[in-house]
């Protein structure tokens, strides 16, 4: 009897996987065998193979110290990133298990979860040898849209890029987005056809919820004559161009100095800035506060205000589903969400009706101030549409990934 094997590829660690790959691998139970395929130190076991990058001759700048030396030969050296030192070592390993399993007569599905997108080469070089496994290809950013990612290939290679990604639309089974409009823009800029397109959002699960606060039980800044306010930003707040975390200071400096005590409390990676800075940021109730375990996210965001997201007026941000939406959806606090009018997440706000948008071709410290001083002065919030936020449950979208599967 022909067996149902999935491999999935994720460039990350074991224990660094996001949200989204950790659900994926919950569907194990549907099939016969489910493998995850990591960065690691060479350790196998029948779930999960990590694997070691092949060595990089230019470590040896980085021994002699020569940190931007290396960073420019590395750039000039490999095609599309030094990534494709994981890309050829996960390669050699399992090209030949999936010719055998196709061999056996089992169904094999390979799923590459992008970024970095030089996972592409392995999809593209393993569908030439094997071209009766299913390749689903899970575009979690897009690659040239996003000027992030293009702008870090030289430019003698950008058009070689280009070639590259649009082989990967052309020979992978499927595209999957993290939304609708990510998928309109491969069908309608990259000429991918509708049928090899699938949207499918970040998920939450229902049971991230079970031992957090009881939403209506808590006491609110809003009831307080002082005036104040606690905001919670889960993630890089320094993320150019995406995320311009200077002009987030600057709103809140201005919020703050037209009297309202606002905080921002910042769960994530430190500013790449000088102390001097973090202090700057202090002045403006931005307090970094570090990195949250999972099991403590929901809980804590669900003691706040308000949730803030952050992308800014770029073509390429109007694609994006931030992985932690779901997080916020999930915590039953007004997100305050400051994106381009027309994009997934502005959409995704609207729809649900679990917050606000300001649009972030408008002023930002504008924008807060008002949004702050009619929340203090007792305005409603938007109602919350139960049914479309279960659109967002794992319960609910799992069920699209086995479809595709």
């Amino acid at each position: 009897m022909n067996r149902k094997i999935v491999y999935v590829v994720s460039s990350r660690t074991v224990t660094g996987i996001n949200e989204r790959e950790k659900n994926l691998l919950l569907l194990r139970g549907y099939f016969d065998k489910m493998v995850l395929i990591c960065r690691g130190d060479n350790l196998f076991s029948e779930e999960v193979w990590e694997i070691r990058h092949d060595t990089n001759p230019t470590g040896v700048l980085r021994k002699l110290g020569l940190h931007s030396l290396k960073k420019a030969v590395d750039r000039w050296l490999f095609f599309p990133s030094v990534n494709i030192l994981f890309v050829n070592a996960i390669y050699r390993k399992i090209k030949k298990q999936i010719q055998t399993d196709i061999k056996k007569g089992n169904e094999v599905s390979l799923i590459t979860c992008l970024p970095p997108h030089d996972l592409c080469l392995l999809g593209i070089k393993l569908k030439h040898h094997c071209p009766t496994m299913r390749w689903i290809c899970d575009w979690q950013d897009l690659w040239s849209y996003d000027e992030y990612y293009l702008e870090r290939v030289p430019k003698l290679f950008r058009n070689k890029l280009l070639r590259m990604e649009q082989q990967a639309f052309n020979r992978c089974d499927m595209n999957v987005t993290t939304n609708p409009y990510a998928k309109s823009v491969l069908i309608e800029q990259y000429g991918v056809p509708e049928k090899r397109c699938m949207s499918i959002y970040h998920p939450f699960n229902e049971s991230d919820i079970a031992d957090g606060p009881d939403v209506d039980k808590l006491s609110y800044a809003r009831n307080d004559s002082k005036r104040s306010l606690r905001i919670i930003f889960l993630g890089a707040l320094f993320k150019p161009p995406k995320v311009p975390g200077d002009k987030v200071l600057e709103a809140m400096r201005f919020v703050r100095a037209r009297g309202i005590d606002a905080e921002l409390h910042v769960y994530g990676s430190y500013p790449p800035v000088e102390d001097v800075a973090i202090e700057w940021a202090k002045e403006g109730g931005v307090l970094f506060k570090g990195y949250l375990e999972r099991e403590e996210i929901v809980s804590r965001i669900r003691a706040c205000d308000m949730l803030l997201l952050i992308l800014a007026e770029l073509p390429n941000c109007r694609a994006i589903m931030n992985i932690k939406l779901p997080s916020y959806l999930l915590a039953e606090r007004p997100i305050c969400a400051i994106v381009p009018e027309h994009s997934a997440v502005a959409e995704i706000i609207t729809k649900t009706g679990s917050g606000y948008v300001i649009p972030a071709a408008e002023d930002w410290g504008e924008g807060l101030y008002t949004l702050f001083d009619n929340y203090l002065s007792g305005v409603s919030v938007p109602t919350r549409n139960k049914e479309a936020i279960q659109h967002f449950s794992w319960r609910n979208l799992s069920a699209q990934w086995l479809d595709i599967i």
